[in-house]
């Protein structure tokens, strides 16, 4: 408040600071202000239980009176029709829209325009604060660029790490499951574990006939029409208890039963694709980059702190910074701030720090400020140039194509209400005003806002007498133009829903309580012989 009060030379009393803080919802109780609450928020506490036992008891005492109100009105199976009809109703719509460009020919602004113009728009028309500024910026991107690693060492780690430079180990299965949930009995738990045995035994005795028994047996839905194919997987794609039974078979073996959080499994243990090391070739450069990464990301846990110290203890040059820690300094041209913004990683904490008053006068470092993980930047006006106006001879003809377009945009919008008015009074129009060229038609709804109707003009057709059809209603459009629509056919819908009926009556029901309980408390208030004070409020709010 005391900065836009600055800007606009204003002064805040204490009287409005009060009535300020008294509208946060932060200091408010039951949607009244509480010093109380004030205080505790200041103080960084949250709800005391008292409190909310105070909110509590204060919720639960006005519900007696609320909830007869709220909840004791009838909404009319006709109403609630009405409305779900209103509400689903679609509309038959065409429109045909004015454009202002056709009307620019007509315009004829004159020096006078652009000067008035000019000297009431100085502020908008000035150009941006522009400064000369050097930065560095230290990361584990910037430090990697200049990290090594020789092929030695990429070798070492290829060697030491093959497992995750290749493939793993696959295996294919398929399955008969029996399932057995964590509620069951015990019994059916036996039950399961019976069926499972006498499968798993079927299975060995005859191992070609593992899929005609998946098919006739296996509760999986998504695997026994398949005869319980599983297809090929890795160990860690799998529940644990079946894929260390599965991977520690052979292949053609009958394994299980084997208990998982699903069930009891009998398994058959397809083809093995060992593990597979990718060529060291193949994978040379993305080790490399990696280990370089690393390296990078230690000298910059190890350089973060002494960045910070080396920008505010040399605070007149980057240049000692940047040769201590071996990171270039950059100097770039006169750039505005939302220039510098992108340099920094659309940080504004840094531009803020840059433009501070302080750091124009001085043209002294910046602190060194986190513009994004692991990324340190600080920075330096060398040269600064404040916004100043533009001359008139230089934004003269930008000022006449502005106020061209508004001239014609208004034109277009008054021939278009023209041609409105003459079309609702049952005629096409003078020939003169513009031509109209209507769109398809297309049916809306309510809630169906798109290109070429926007909320407001959605309003307006749905607002039309549908017993006077074609009806026609305009609005100013997103160019300036104006756009005209005719509504040709009003669709009904053909059934209204049992379940949207009684959700829209109930949505009327709430809406209707709402508003009584609103009248009922206001008619309260009227009646009521209360006087406030001010003056005393403010003082006790105030207070520590």
């Amino acid at each position: 408040l005391e900065h836009e009060a600055q800007s606009d030379r204003l002064r805040i009393s204490d009287a409005q600071l009060t009535q300020f803080i008294a509208a946060l919802p932060p200091f408010q109780v039951d949607g009244k202000f509480s010093p109380e609450r004030y205080r505790m928020v200041l103080s960084g506490q949250s709800m005391s239980p008292e409190m909310f036992e105070q909110k509590l008891r204060n919720d639960l005492t006005l519900a007696p009176l609320q909830e007869p109100i709220t909840a004791g009105n009838i909404v009319a199976q006709s109403s609630a029709q009405r409305y779900l009809s209103l509400l689903e109703q679609k509309r038959e719509v065409a429109f045909a829209a004015i454009d202002p460009e056709p009307f620019a020919a007509k315009v004829r602004i004159d020096d006078a325009a652009i000067k008035d113009f000019y000297d009431k728009n100085k502020a908008a028309l000035q150009t941006p604060e522009q400064a000369k500024i050097e930065y560095i910026l230290l990361s584990p991107d910037v430090l990697a660029s200049k990290v090594s690693v020789t092929p030695e060492e990429v070798k070492a780690r290829y060697d030491q790490n093959l497992r995750q430079y290749g493939a793993p180990e696959e295996r294919s299965a398929a399955h008969i499951l029996i399932t057995v949930k964590p509620d069951d009995s015990d019994a059916a738990k036996a039950a399961a574990k019976k069926k499972a045995d006498e499968i798993a035994a079927k299975a060995r005795a005859n191992p070609g006939d593992f899929a005609k028994l998946a098919k006739e047996n296996s509760q999986d839905p998504g695997s026994a029409a398949q005869g319980g194919d599983l297809g090929s997987f890795t160990h860690d794609a799998m529940v644990k208890p079946f894929a260390d039974a599965v991977f520690a078979a052979k292949t053609g073996d009958i394994v299980g039963p084997v208990l998982s959080d699903f069930g009891y499994h009998v398994i058959k243990v397809g083809a093995i694709t060992p593990a597979q090391a990718k060529p060291f070739d193949s994978v040379k450069s993305q080790i490399e980059t990696e280990m370089k990464r690393a390296k990078a990301q230690q000298i910059f846990a190890n350089d973060a702190e002494k960045f910070q110290n080396l920008v505010y203890e040399q605070a007149d040059s980057l240049q000692g910074v940047g040769k201590a820690l071996d990171v270039k300094v950059t100097q770039t041209p006169l750039l505005t701030r939302a220039q510098v913004q992108q340099i920094a990683q659309n940080n504004p904490k840094f531009v803020a720090a840059l433009f501070a008053p302080e750091s124009i006068a001085s043209k002294r470092n910046t602190d060194a400020i986190e513009i994004g993980t692991n990324a340190l930047m600080a920075g330096r006006i060398i040269d600064y140039k404040p916004a100043a106006p533009r001359p008139l001879d230089e934004v003269k003809d930008e000022i006449r194509r502005q106020l061209t377009r508004r001239e014609a945009a208004a034109l277009a919008q008054k021939a278009g209400a023209e041609r409105l008015a003459a079309l609702q009074a049952g005629n096409g129009g003078d020939r003169e005003q513009p031509a109209l060229n209507f769109s398809k038609p297309v049916e809306l709804t309510r809630a169906q806002t798109g290109p070429g109707m926007p909320p407001d003009a959605l309003v307006k057709v749905f607002s039309a007498d549908p017993q006077k059809l074609p009806a026609y209603v305009g609005s100013v459009n997103e160019r300036g133009g104006f756009s005209i629509y005719r509504v040709s056919k009003v669709i009904e819908p053909a059934k209204l829903d049992d379940a949207r009926l009684k959700l829209a009556s109930a949505r009327m029901g709430d809406q209707i309580g709402r508003e009584l309980l609103t009248a009922y408390l206001a008619g309260l208030k009227s009646r009521a012989d209360v006087k406030i004070n001010p003056t005393a409020l403010e003082k006790k709010a105030l207070q520590p």
